[in-house]
Formats: structure tokens, sequence, C-alpha cells
């Protein structure tokens, strides 16, 4: 496959990426139409999901005749069931007149795998199907994880020392890491449908959990709260919020009547006998079935060590100062009691940033597999 045909495709995939984590349930797609290997429009999946990338690449050129013979590079199957204009995106595609599509990803959801890509090779459109998937398949961990595994993919973000210490000994921990790797933090979120913590975190830190980024404020996630015993005030930081999203509160209690004023709190009760595994799967498949693809948890030790001995954390993130701690400070992690070294979790590096004196290490769960293939 030439260069030229990997150029178009890496701009589709950065055209999904603008849009990850604004779509709501629906997965955000790139989509860049070339002509004689001139870009003639591209298109991104819009806020909550419409318009699709390849409607709005379709559109968005201004004489429509250049579409005839022309090339698409979409990073997600097109779609085979009807949009809002009564068309799919595999039924736009061909009456616009494009002759060649290239797609990274298969879609798994029922109503479009492989039937997009059927339809469109019934049309006589050729299609060059898993095309740079492994470069894509950052877009779909999310949307894919839902919809196979009915749960989100979840990221938990640790900031911490070298040594791995996420605060004094006194719990003091504002603030261990840079300016610049807090700011790369705060884009994270911007990036996850929805934000997790504990009240413990809530009581100890009284965070915002929110994006404040200039011009991605609108892009906060949605927040999830973990309060078994409805311990956190209403007038903690969590509960106020400007953007007017729906708040989520899992908790072994009724409500409480100084949180029934809030109308964005919406009360889920667990049943207190779950043990820890069911309690993380009931949530984890409750926030599936409300359309949250990717899962941000920033949470305290206790949190983490219960997610990653149940080996629920698809990928970590974390960030780590130059500061060193030592050991009387708090670990991000406490004993997982493993007896064996072939029992051990292993995290492989999926991507390192550095912030000045900071590191950002990403890291995907080795025996975890959300790929492409699993759509086929």
């Amino acid at each position: 496959m030439s260069l030229n045909h990997i150029k178009w495709m890496n701009l589709a995939i950065l055209q999904g990426f603008r849009s990850k984590g604004a779509t709501g349930k629906n997965p955000p797609v790139g989509c860049v139409i070339v002509k004689n290997d001139i870009l003639l429009s591209y298109g991104r999946t819009g806020i909550t999901g419409r318009p699709h990338a390849e409607e709005e690449a379709i559109n968005n050129v201004v004489d429509k005749k250049n579409l005839t013979e022309s090339s698409m590079y979409v990073t997600l199957e097109p779609c085979a069931h009807k949009n809002n204009n009564g068309l799919s995106c595999a039924e736009q595609i061909y009456r616009s007149g494009i002759k060649e599509v290239f797609v990274s990803c298969i879609d798994p959801d029922n109503r479009t795998n492989k039937k997009g890509i059927n339809f469109l090779r019934k049309k006589n459109i050729k299609v060059h199907e898993n095309f740079m998937n492994n470069e894509a398949l950052k877009l779909y961990n999310g949307f894919f994880s839902r919809i196979l595994f009915n749960k989100p993919f979840v990221s938990l973000k640790i900031a911490c020392s070298l040594d791995g210490k996420i605060a004094l000994k006194n719990n003091k921990s504002k603030w261990i890491t840079n300016e610049l790797s807090r700011s790369y933090a705060h884009f994270l979120r911007s990036q996850n449908d929805a934000i997790m913590t504990s009240s413990s975190t809530i009581l100890n830190d009284n965070p915002r959990m929110n994006c404040r980024l200039n011009g991605l404020e609108k892009r906060s996630p949605t927040k999830i709260i973990l309060d078994r015993y409805l311990k956190v005030p209403s007038n903690y930081n969590i509960y106020n919020q400007s953007n007017k999203k729906d708040i989520f509160l899992y908790s072994f209690m009724e409500m409480k009547h100084h949180l029934t004023d809030n109308k964005f709190v919406k009360k889920i009760i667990v049943d207190k006998k779950l043990n820890d595994e069911d309690f993380f799967n009931f949530i984890f498949n409750d926030l599936a079935k409300k359309g949250v693809n990717n899962l941000l948890i920033e949470a305290g030790s206790i949190i983490n060590t219960l997610l990653l001995s149940l080996n629920l954390v698809d990928e970590l993130v974390i960030f780590r100062s130059g500061n060193i701690i030592g050991n009387d400070g708090l670990p991000f992690i406490n004993s997982l009691n493993f007896k064996e070294i072939n029992d051990l979790t292993n995290y492989k590096i999926s991507s390192i940033k550095t912030f000045d004196d900071n590191i950002l290490e990403i890291r995907n769960l080795t025996n975890k597999d959300t790929s492409c293939s699993q759509a086929l």
C-alpha cells in the first residue's frame, strides 16, 4: 500500500480523535475523501453522535460531481442502518459515486457488522478492510469493549512521585506532578465519556473532576461517584457543576434528603451483599447500558488495589514526577498478595510522554484483546 494511502488514513484517524469523548455512546469516526490524490473534504462524528463522519465528509464536498470515482478513507466500517436522513452511510457512499473505500476497523454493532462492507461490494465499490487498523484501534477500545464485553474500557489514572507515592504521610498531595502533567490530565478527561471516583477521595481532596482547559470545558466527562454509605455532603465540589450533565451515584443506601434537591444526581442502589468483583461488574455493566464507552478512574490506593487485583483495569495512565517521598508516603497501590511470579499482571507500554521532569506512561493490560479482529 502506498505512502499516500497511509497519509490519508492518518488524516482520517486524526479527525476521529478530534471527536473522541464528545460523541456520546456513538464511536468517534474520522473520514477523508480524496480524488487523484487531492483532498476533497474531511468529516468527523458530530457532537452526541450525529451527523456521522461519512455523511459530513460527503456534504462538505462543494462540487458533488467531484465525488465520482473518488476514494474514501474511514476509520470505522460505514453503518448499514438508517440515519436521521433515512439513509445509511453505506447507501450515501454508493449514491455519491465514490468508487473505492479504505476501512480501518470492522464495526462490531450487529446492525452493521460486515453489512456495510458487503453492501458496498455488491454495488461494485472496491473496499480495503482492516487498513491501518492497529493505528485506529485506540479510537475504539471503549466502543468495542462496550459492544463485545458489556463494560467500558477502564483507564486508571495515577499521579505519583518517582517512587510511586501519591501523597505524604499526612495526606498532602498538591502538587506531586507539575503543571504540564496536570494540564494533560485534563485533556485526558475530555477524551473520556465518564470519570469515576470514591467518597474517600472526595472527602480528602474535594476535587471537581471536570476539564478546565480553555475551549474544552464542555467536554468535561460525566461524573460517577462511589459512595456506599452516602458520606459526601452536598456542598462538595463534585456536586457543583455548570455543564448540566447527570451525576451517577452508586450507593448501598437510599437517597439522603440533602441530595434530593440536586436534579442532576441519579441514584443507583447497589446490593450490599455483592462481593467486590460483583460490585464493580454491576457498575461497569450499568455504565455500558448507559452508553459509556471510555471510563477514567481517579481514586486512591484502596480502589486502585481492588480494581488491579480483580484485573478490571484495561489501561494504566501513570504520571510520575521526579520527586522522591520515601517509604512513609502513601503508595498508589497496596498489597496484591501474589505467591508466584507467573501470576503477576503485566501491562505493556503503549506510549511514553515527557513533561519537563515528569513522565507519562500509558500501559495496556497484556492479556486483554479488544482488537478489530474481535468484531469479525
